[in-house]
Protein backbone atom coordinates (compact mmCIF):
# COMPACT_ATOMS: atom_id res chain seq x y z
CA UNK A 1 0.00 0.00 0.00
CA UNK A 2 1.09 3.51 -0.94
CA UNK A 3 0.72 6.23 1.22
CA UNK A 4 2.91 8.87 0.04
CA UNK A 5 0.84 11.52 1.06
CA UNK A 6 1.42 10.60 4.71
CA UNK A 7 3.11 12.44 7.15
CA UNK A 8 5.40 9.91 9.03
CA UNK A 9 8.48 9.58 11.13
CA UNK A 10 10.51 7.09 13.23
CA UNK A 11 10.51 7.29 16.23
CA UNK A 12 12.35 5.66 19.18
CA UNK A 13 10.68 3.05 20.99
CA UNK A 14 7.68 3.46 18.63
CA UNK A 15 8.98 3.02 15.14
CA UNK A 16 7.29 4.57 12.17
CA UNK A 17 4.18 7.41 13.10
CA UNK A 18 1.47 9.05 11.38
CA UNK A 19 1.13 12.57 11.92
CA UNK A 20 -2.27 13.94 11.21
CA UNK A 21 -2.67 17.01 9.43
CA UNK A 22 -4.97 18.98 11.36
CA UNK A 23 -3.97 18.15 15.38
CA UNK A 24 -6.28 21.67 16.55
CA UNK A 25 -7.20 20.71 20.23
CA UNK A 26 -3.30 20.01 21.03
CA UNK A 27 -3.40 19.99 24.91
CA UNK A 28 -5.50 16.85 24.46
CA UNK A 29 -3.16 14.53 21.97
CA UNK A 30 -1.17 11.64 22.99
CA UNK A 31 1.35 9.83 20.66
CA UNK A 32 0.43 6.14 21.26
CA UNK A 33 1.86 3.06 20.41
CA UNK A 34 -0.14 1.20 17.94
CA UNK A 35 -0.10 -2.21 20.30
CA UNK A 36 -1.21 -0.05 23.29
CA UNK A 37 -4.95 0.65 21.95
CA UNK A 38 -7.47 -1.03 22.20
CA UNK A 39 -9.20 -1.85 18.62
CA UNK A 40 -12.72 -2.45 17.23
CA UNK A 41 -13.55 -4.27 14.62
CA UNK A 42 -13.35 -1.91 11.63
CA UNK A 43 -15.40 -1.44 8.48
CA UNK A 44 -15.13 -1.45 4.72
CA UNK A 45 -12.49 1.39 4.48
CA UNK A 46 -11.86 1.35 0.78
CA UNK A 47 -13.11 4.76 0.10
CA UNK A 48 -11.18 6.25 3.08
CA UNK A 49 -7.77 4.30 2.10
CA UNK A 50 -8.15 6.31 -1.21
CA UNK A 51 -8.49 9.50 0.61
CA UNK A 52 -5.42 8.62 2.90
CA UNK A 53 -3.34 7.73 0.00
CA UNK A 54 -4.41 11.16 -1.81
CA UNK A 55 -4.24 13.30 1.26
CA UNK A 56 -2.76 11.68 4.02
CA UNK A 57 -4.17 10.93 7.76
CA UNK A 58 -6.57 14.46 8.38
CA UNK A 59 -7.53 13.92 11.72
CA UNK A 60 -6.13 12.59 15.02
CA UNK A 61 -7.77 9.51 15.67
CA UNK A 62 -9.66 9.20 19.35
CA UNK A 63 -9.31 7.27 22.40
CA UNK A 64 -11.18 7.13 25.71
CA UNK A 65 -9.36 7.26 29.65
CA UNK A 66 -8.82 3.55 29.18
CA UNK A 67 -7.26 3.46 25.47
CA UNK A 68 -9.98 2.02 24.17
CA UNK A 69 -9.86 3.37 20.57
CA UNK A 70 -13.55 5.36 19.98
CA UNK A 71 -13.28 6.35 16.59
CA UNK A 72 -10.82 5.71 13.84
CA UNK A 73 -11.08 1.94 13.45
CA UNK A 74 -10.98 1.99 9.49
CA UNK A 75 -7.63 4.76 9.74
CA UNK A 76 -6.31 2.42 12.65
CA UNK A 77 -6.67 -0.99 10.21
CA UNK A 78 -5.14 1.20 7.24
CA UNK A 79 -2.38 2.31 8.92
CA UNK A 80 -1.25 -0.54 10.75
CA UNK A 81 -1.25 -2.75 7.10
CA UNK A 82 0.93 0.03 5.94
CA UNK A 83 3.61 -0.88 8.68
CA UNK A 84 3.11 2.19 10.52
CA UNK A 85 3.18 1.68 14.49
CA UNK A 86 1.70 4.91 16.05
CA UNK A 87 -0.20 8.00 16.08
CA UNK A 88 -1.49 11.13 17.25
CA UNK A 89 -4.75 10.64 19.10
CA UNK A 90 -7.13 12.80 20.76
CA UNK A 91 -7.73 11.32 24.32
CA UNK A 92 -11.46 11.91 25.21
CA UNK A 93 -12.17 12.27 29.12
CA UNK A 94 -16.05 12.10 29.21
CA UNK A 95 -18.87 10.60 26.56
CA UNK A 96 -19.13 14.37 25.71
CA UNK A 97 -15.82 14.64 24.62
CA UNK A 98 -15.79 11.11 22.67
CA UNK A 99 -18.79 12.43 20.45
CA UNK A 100 -17.39 15.98 20.14
CA UNK A 101 -13.96 14.62 18.94
CA UNK A 102 -16.06 11.77 16.46
CA UNK A 103 -17.86 15.05 15.44
CA UNK A 104 -15.03 17.52 14.62
CA UNK A 105 -13.13 14.61 12.69
CA UNK A 106 -16.22 14.09 10.80
CA UNK A 107 -16.09 18.14 10.24
CA UNK A 108 -13.23 18.29 9.03
CA UNK A 109 -12.94 15.95 6.76
CA UNK A 110 -16.03 17.15 4.95
CA UNK A 111 -14.42 20.85 4.55
CA UNK A 112 -10.74 19.79 4.12
CA UNK A 113 -9.04 21.65 2.18
CA UNK A 114 -10.88 24.76 2.94
CA UNK A 115 -10.64 25.20 5.94
CA UNK A 116 -10.64 29.10 6.23
CA UNK A 117 -13.74 29.18 8.39
CA UNK A 118 -13.56 25.77 9.98
CA UNK A 119 -14.21 27.40 13.96
CA UNK A 120 -16.77 29.64 13.03
CA UNK A 121 -18.55 25.99 11.84
CA UNK A 122 -17.77 24.57 15.21
CA UNK A 123 -20.53 27.18 16.51
CA UNK A 124 -23.00 27.02 13.61
CA UNK A 125 -25.74 24.03 12.72
CA UNK A 126 -25.26 20.96 13.96
CA UNK A 127 -22.00 21.33 15.19
CA UNK A 128 -22.80 23.61 17.80
CA UNK A 129 -25.10 21.43 20.26
CA UNK A 130 -21.89 19.30 20.51
CA UNK A 131 -19.23 22.46 20.32
CA UNK A 132 -21.40 24.15 23.70
CA UNK A 133 -20.52 20.82 25.87
CA UNK A 134 -16.95 20.98 25.65
CA UNK A 135 -15.94 24.59 25.86
CA UNK A 136 -13.42 23.70 28.51
CA UNK A 137 -11.17 22.40 25.45
CA UNK A 138 -10.75 25.77 23.81
CA UNK A 139 -9.17 27.26 27.58
CA UNK A 140 -7.10 24.27 28.27
CA UNK A 141 -3.35 24.73 29.79
CA UNK A 142 -4.66 28.75 28.92
CA UNK A 143 -3.24 31.89 31.34
CA UNK A 144 -3.95 34.84 31.61
CA UNK A 145 -2.09 37.74 32.36
CA UNK A 146 -2.97 39.49 35.29
CA UNK A 147 -1.71 43.49 34.75
CA UNK A 148 0.55 45.32 37.50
Amino acid sequence: MTLDKLHKNEVAGIGSVAWPTYMIFKERLVLKKFDDVKKKIAFNADLLKKDIEKNGLLCPMVIDENDQLTDGSDRFRILQKADIKGSFFYKARNKDEKIFFKKLNDLTWDEHPNMLRFMEKLWQGKMKKYTEKVTHLFTENVRTVVPK
